[in-house]
């Protein structure tokens, strides 16, 4: 999902690989989940490249919809270092009940000398003729003409936006594994995500030492790591995607 150190979004998820997978591999169940999700909640999270250079901050917050008591909206909103205001802000609606993904936009502010594109859409999940799930993209945020659309396979769908909210949610232990359907709208493209546990890890952060867990994510070719919270209330308090780290930092 982002654009390099300028529209840091595109370094964080992504990476995860993006391609229309074999969905057989997959359950057609929703994903277990074991533990309910803070909500409002905000966490702010620093930035860096390969280099351990900070190259900017990710603001993620959480809070029940003022419309839709059902459902929960995600904000991710992400500064360069050398620009304290967002440049790149998504919004990703889920349901309350399941954490499917529903729909949401996403905007990114155009950088001149960084030679980045302004990125505007909106997108949602709806229902085929065929009763099967589709995204649904509208391009432009003032040009509601501008839709496109894309079959899903006919099982849960998951935002790959989501990620950093979902996978805290999952009974994480040693030896878990877990498949799911997440769905890019940037893309355009659907993805089989493989979720693992191969170890428990304490990890150094700014509030010490803590028990967590090593979090191995696939997808296509590429492996990703996360380290998760054991306790309450399971915030992924690491990221690494091998280009990009997002640490917690309050």
């Amino acid at each position: 999902m982002f654009l390099g150190t300028a529209s840091v979004i595109f370094l964080i998820f992504a990476t995860l690989g993006c391609s229309d997978s074999n969905s057989n591999q997959i359950s057609t169940d929703s994903l277990t989940r074991a533990y309910q999700l803070a909500v409002p909640e905000e966490l702010r999270y620093e930035l860096t490249n390969d280099l351990g250079e900070r190259v900017g901050l990710g603001v993620f917050e959480s809070k029940i919809s003022s419309t839709n008591p059902s459902i929960i909206v995600l904000q991710e909103r992400y500064s360069r270092q050398d620009n304290p205001d967002a440049g790149d802000i998504i919004t990703t609606r889920v349901s309350g009940a399941n954490f499917s993904a529903l729909g949401g936009d996403r905007k990114v502010a155009s950088v001149k000398q960084l030679e980045v594109k302004g990125v505007s859409y909106a997108w949602k999940i709806s229902e085929s003729d065929d009763e099967r799930p589709m995204l649904q993209k509208t391009d432009n945020l003032d040009d509601s003409s501008s839709i496109r659309t894309k079959k899903l396979p006919n099982m849960p769908i998951y935002a790959n936006s989501s990620s950093f909210w979902l996978w805290r949610q999952l009974p994480l232990e040693v030896g878990y594994s877990a498949s799911y359907i997440a769905v890019d709208p940037f893309e355009e493209k659907w993805q089989l995500v493989n979720i693992t546990v191969p170890q428990s890890e304490i990890l150094k952060t700014p509030f010490g030492e803590i028990p967590v867990w090593r979090v191995l994510v696939r997808s296509g070719r590429a492996t990703r790591s996360a380290w998760i919270e054991q306790s309450n209330p399971h915030r992924v308090l690491k990221w690494d995607n091998g280009l990009t780290v997002m640490t917690l930092v309050d």
